[in-house]
């Protein structure tokens, strides 16, 4: 629905505030807030974003199929090697002393073949991967223009335990707004997987077929949606979504989500707090395939349709350590649905809040062991 009337003010740097006659501010980021400060006349905000999302990549426009097609060829062979190992004996570390974090010697082979061939195609690009060195993980090197973000194998502990639903993400960015994508997903078809690839612009497939996200008015309580294992369904929405939300799945992979997604399979999927690589390559394919992905970020109490993922890129190129501290809420659907989800999850959807309530217990019996240890000595 248009709006009659909006003032655009400049906010934040890198970030223009759309403010409509009803007082409701919507972000809408965009590298430079000075080339449009005010708007009289209809208007409609989503468009426009999308507008400055094209106005940005203009500069990698005549690349960008290139890239969305070299995308694809390098995803189906990470999709290869993980087929390979899938099922079979293989070496495991844990990133935590917990052991809840495993890194397994396939995710490390498949991210070495990733950079290998994205170097040797583009070697002016850059890479973020999710493994790295510990030179790599406190690297204060400044990000290239054009950046590949990859999960090498986003679903890893589905993967060890011979369960088939992982993926294996690429995100292509410039200047922090995504480009292209490509994303391997195992599948029971001749092939044994599919990519699913797009770029801004070009629409979403899986392999040559076009696709697109669920189309609704509002949540299908029959149709499946993906949410956090920690989320409760029944108590996280308010409003008339209470109990009536959909049919609840976690899959343990935020890219497989994306991806079911954008196909149409997930009505829509909610994330606590994903990392630049578990969401680059999902993301853009969810926007492709007709959907919206509603964000905020830090700070920020509203939530809006996800634009540049670094909107403070052109007052200063992040280091590739700060690209790997990046984490923002998600929720892909439709461009009804996501919204409406977004606007009635309750404020404790956080990843925080959910961790403190889950770890209740072990704090308590952490804080009862000194005084029982006192007890005997006395």
């Amino acid at each position: 629905m248009p709006w009659p009337s909006i003032h655009l003010a400049v906010g934040q740097p890198g970030v223009i505030r759309m403010l409509n006659g009803g007082g409701k501010l919507a972000p809408c980021y965009t590298e430079n807030p000075l080339a449009a400060p005010m708007y009289r006349g209809e208007f409609e905000p989503d468009r426009w974003c999308m507008q400055l999302w094209d106005d940005a990549l203009a500069p990698v426009a005549d690349v960008a199929e290139d890239i969305e097609r070299q995308a694809v060829e390098i995803a189906r062979g990470a999709g290869r090697i993980l087929a390979e190992s899938f099922g079979r004996p293989i070496a495991i570390e844990f990133k935590d002393k917990n052991e809840r974090d495993p890194v397994t010697a396939v995710d490390k082979a498949t991210q070495a073949y990733l950079a290998t061939e994205i170097t040797k195609r583009f070697p002016e690009h850059g890479i973020l991967g999710e493994e790295g060195t510990k030179e790599e993980l406190e690297s204060e090197e400044l990000s290239k223009d054009i950046l590949w973000v990859l999960d090498p194998l986003d679903g890893t502990t589905n993967y060890m335990n011979g369960l088939p639903m992982f993926a294996s993400s690429i995100g292509v960015l410039y200047r922090g707004w995504l480009m292209a994508a490509a994303v391997f997903i195992p599948w029971p078809n001749g092939d044994g997987g599919f990519v699913l690839h797009c770029r801004k612009g070009g629409g979403c497939f899986v392999d040559d077929e076009r696709v697109s996200v669920y189309e609704s008015e509002e949540p299908v309580p029959s149709r499946l949606i993906g949410v956090p294992g920690y989320f409760g369904v029944g108590q996280g929405f308010t409003g008339k979504l209470a109990g009536k939300a959909g049919e609840v799945r976690t899959t343990g992979s935020i890219a497989y989500e994306l991806a079911m997604t954008a196909r149409g399979v997930l009505q829509y999927a909610m994330f606590g707090a994903p990392r630049l690589w578990d969401m680059a390559g999902g993301s853009l394919a969810v926007i492709e395939a007709g959907g919206t992905v509603m964000t905020r970020f830090r700070g920020e109490k509203s939530w809006h349709p996800m634009g540049c993922l670094v909107p403070s890129w052109d007052e200063k190129t992040p280091t590739m350590k700060e690209l790997r501290s990046w984490m923002a809420p998600l929720v892909a659907g439709n461009n009804k649905v996501a919204p409406m989800i977004a606007d009635n999850v309750k404020r404790r959807f956080s990843l925080s809040s959910q961790l403190r309530k889950l770890t209740r217990p072990l704090r308590r019996r952490k804080k009862k062991q000194p005084e029982t240890e006192t007890e005997a000595k006395t």
